[in-house]
């Protein structure tokens, strides 16, 4: 059916027209004028209308067209809330990036430029303002002020003991009492970030904050190692003078340390402990990583290979335990009595002897010392 034959009250023109419009929509003047006189025609010939005029009719019987001026104006309302909302955002993220910056400044120089007690004075205004606005009580502030005294005179005292140790050993390399310091200064720098072991070509060295302790040859034939079964030490030996002294645990009865001539020929760092066990009658191996709790030969372990005649079994220099306080004094006094057959030495020289024995180095197990002063002395006492 044509369109035409659909109205019997509009003209083709007039429906086209109202047609496509919004009955709250903006328009022009004429536009308005003439959608007003078409809804008039439709009000006046309610009768006569076609079911499309009168779904025409009842869609704009309220019609409420507006001038296009207004709507311009809305849209240059609408347009500035944006801008302005826009602006807003864009400030809040300035300001909050300012504050971000601001907070991270005041962070870092909290951390790295105050002292401990201006540190305590800023923390006090702080709760002393939270104090104010009510969120800290009285009480609380008086509380929290005692607590920042007694952290900072703890921190005060830790930094003074830790420049104390930094001048001590400063001290002591600047008057090169490193030979005779060094039992005291290797179990101090232990583990000391600040403690860097260096290799070069021919050199091992060692440096503490920047400041060189000692430099040695890698050369095996300026090195010699010297156990005393007896008097439980290791004696260490670099070019022609002792330049370490430290306590050791030898083979317990049953298992004894052979005496003899040994040289290092190979380290290994964290290194794998193979543990012989008596598994059902029968022994079998176990490996042992570092790190395990079962793991008892310490962070280095020092190969010997043993010179003239061939012994059974595989012996090297190696430390204890290190997940257990106490572990080195108790291995030689409790059921233990002693080690397993091979030297064992504390963490903290095993690490030196580990960065600065060359591979190569001569060591001697001996029953006795010879030339130990204690000895000698104790002998002349019982002879007279």
């Amino acid at each position: 059916m044509a369109l035409d034959e659909k109205l019997k009250t509009l003209t083709i023109t007039e429906f086209n027209l109202i047609g496509n419009k919004d009955p709250n929509g903006s328009y022009d003047r004429r536009t308005r004028d003439n959608l007003d006189r078409i809804i008039n025609k439709l009000t006046h010939n309610q009768r006569l209308l076609s079911p499309l005029e009168r779904k025409l009719h009842y869609k704009f019987r309220n019609a409420n067209f507006n001038a296009l001026e207004k709507k311009a104006k809305k849209v240059r309302f609408e347009v500035a809330r944006y801008r302005l909302s826009s602006n807003v955002k864009q400030t809040i993220k300035l300001i909050s990036s300012a504050v971000g910056v601001l907070i991270l400044t005041g962070f870092v120089i909290y951390e790295f430029f105050l002292d401990a007690s201006t540190k305590e004075k800023v923390d006090v205004a702080y709760y002393a303002g939270l104090n104010k606005i009510g969120l800290v009580s009285k009480e609380g502030l008086d509380k929290i002020r005692q607590n920042l005294r007694v952290a900072t005179s703890k921190l005060e005292k830790t930094n003074e003991k830790n420049q104390q140790l930094n001048q001590v050993v400063e001290q002591m390399i600047q008057n090169n009492k490193v030979t005779e310091n060094l039992k005291y200064i290797l179990k101090q720098i232990y583990d000391d970030p600040k403690t860097k072991y260096i290799k070069t070509e021919n050199h091992n060295i060692i440096k503490y904050g920047g400041e060189e302790i000692a430099r040695y040859k890698k050369d095996p034939k300026l090195w010699y190692v010297l156990g005393v079964v007896e008097q439980g030490v290791m004696r260490i030996f670099y070019a022609d003078e002792e330049i370490l002294q430290i306590r050791a645990i030898f083979g317990r009865t049953g298992e004894e340390t052979p005496v003899g001539d040994y040289a290092i020929q190979n380290r290994s760092y964290k290194p794998t402990w193979y543990k012989k066990e008596e598994i059902n009658g029968s022994t079998k191996v176990r490996a042992i990583p570092f790190g395990d709790s079962d793991h008892e030969i310490g962070h280095w372990w020092l190969g010997l290979k043993k010179l003239g005649d061939p012994i059974p079994g595989s012996y090297g220099i190696h430390g204890v335990n290190a997940g257990k306080v106490n572990e080195f004094y108790k291995k030689n006094f409790d059921w233990r009595n002693g080690s397993a057959g091979c030297p064992n030495v504390q963490e903290w020289y095993l690490h030196f002897l580990g960065k600065v024995l060359p591979i190569g180095t001569k060591v001697n197990i001996v029953s006795k010392d010879k030339w130990d002063k204690n000895l000698g002395s104790t002998q002349a006492a019982s002879a007279a």
